[in-house]
């Protein structure tokens, strides 16, 4: 096979790769061979095919950049680690078949699709373009899905049936007792579409050089609509501060992309989410409530949930899958008897699972005290080399998935955010080593 036709392979399987996690259909609901049974989904797929490609176009030999990289090495070592953590805790878990199946194995995916676009970003010289370009343009998927689900109700019963979509659960807003959905189209989680399109938009700013001034406008415009309905604060406090912070350090020329900015920002009051969104800064009632019902009670079901297994953590997921009766306990809605025999309960399935909105706090619960060093040991290794190197996009990018990571609901369970952190790393690996793309200005 010719060097180009490989890097035809790479592009199909990745663009396959991007949009399967993007689109995540359920594609059976009983695949499983002897014992073993778990759903089988258009994710896994495309993993899959993306995975046994690169096995068969990369020479064996380029697997020593892992090696030969400090850097990367380092990281990848501390990934493995981790991932022997999630495993052990996964196997003493009161719910093993789940922690395992469901969740630790999709980590161990993704893990090794990090490997496969590690070497692939440093086999093919346009590989991290492409990947970064492939985003930008899968948001279009993401945006058009997003207001599909907002408008089509049909479509909406569609991507609850297939797509794991939501619902209506916990993703309204309300204006004068009116209800107004917040849709999140394929990606299924409001705030993580939210981000999707947060982290686009700012790749799309900082390379619009490399784009046809047109198509922005029209990403501004729908992106802009979309990201109104989501009403997501985590992601619009997360795009603002990538803008700010990237017009400081001069990455970016506020004259070549201010008006883009001001279309995005200015067609969301057009929607009633962001309206809303608005008026609840100024309702004390709302305030309480969420105070009330919000994150701190997440936060407080989490300590709860920490007290179980403090040492080796209760399992990969086990936290949702286990959530309610963590939140009742919170409330006091159940005496310590009842809450013993719920958690118990190896076949537990929640009436509404929440996860704990705070990945520090999800390595605590679930990998204990290990699972946390380990993956603060990684964190701080790469803003070291970061901010070593100088390379403040990087860093931009980083704090902006860690504000996320520690505020929102679905890091780090839903897959299309695993492979969104991919997409940083090798992004942000190659503007350790070379300035492609952006120049900073002068």
């Amino acid at each position: 096979m010719t060097f180009n036709k490989k890097y035809t392979v790479f592009k199909v399987t990745w663009a396959l790769l991007l949009v399967g996690t993007i689109c995540d259909y359920n594609i059976s609901d009983s695949f499983g061979f002897g014992s073993f049974s778990a759903k089988l989904q258009l994710s896994s797929a495309v993993i899959l095919t993306y995975l046994l490609s690169f096995l068969i176009i990369v020479p064996f030999r380029e697997f020593s950049h892992l090696f030969r990289n400090k850097y990367d090495r380092m990281n990848i070592v501390i990934l493995g680690l981790l991932l022997i953590v999630a495993y052990i805790s996964s196997y003493f878990s009161l719910m093993q078949k789940y922690a395992l199946v469901n969740t630790t194995s999709r980590y161990f995916l993704f893990f090794l699709v990090l490997i496969a676009t590690i070497v692939y970003s440093k086999y093919f010289a346009d590989s991290v373009k492409f990947i970064y370009t492939s985003f930008i343009y899968a948001n279009f998927i993401v945006i058009v899905s997003c207001l599909a689900d907002y408008l089509f109700p049909d479509f909406n019963r569609l991507l609850i049936q297939s797509f794991g979509h939501m619902g209506l659960r916990d993703s309204i807003m309300k204006i004068g007792g009116v209800i107004y959905m917040r849709p999140s189209g394929f990606v299924s989680d409001t705030n993580l579409t939210g981000f999707s399109i947060a982290l686009s938009f700012f790749l799309l700013l900082l390379n619009h050089r490399n784009f046809n001034k047109y198509l922005i406008y029209v990403f501004s415009i729908f992106s802009g609509l979309c990201f109104g309905m989501l009403a997501s604060r985590s992601a619009l406090i997360t795009i603002s501060a990538f803008i700010i912070l990237s017009i400081v350090f001069k990455y970016m020329k506020w004259k070549n992309v201010l008006v883009f900015i001001l279309i995005f920002y200015s067609v969301q009051f057009l929607t009633p989410q962001t309206q809303a969104r608005v008026l609840q800064i100024f309702d004390k009632e709302m305030k309480t409530e969420e105070l009330e019902h919000g994150r701190p009670l997440i936060w407080k079901a989490g300590v709860i949930a920490l007290g179980v297994k403090p040492s080796l953590g209760i399992g990969s997921g086990v936290f949702f899958m286990q959530s309610d009766v963590f939140i009742a306990k919170a409330k006091e809605l159940i005496d310590e008897n009842d809450f013993s025999r719920e958690i118990m309960d190896p076949m537990h399935v929640p009436l509404s699972g929440i996860n704990p909105h705070n990945i520090f706090l999800t390595m605590l619960i679930e990998h204990g005290y290990a699972g946390l060093l380990l993956f603060t040991i990684l964190l701080l290794h790469i803003l070291y080399k970061t901010i070593k190197q100088k390379k403040y996009i990087s860093l931009i990018m980083m704090l902006g998935l860690l504000f996320v990571s520690l505020l929102s609901n679905y890091s780090p369970y839903y897959k299309y955010f695993l492979l969104m952190v991919v997409i940083y790393y090798v992004y942000a690996d190659k503007r350790l080593t070379v300035d492609d793309g952006i120049q900073k200005s002068k």
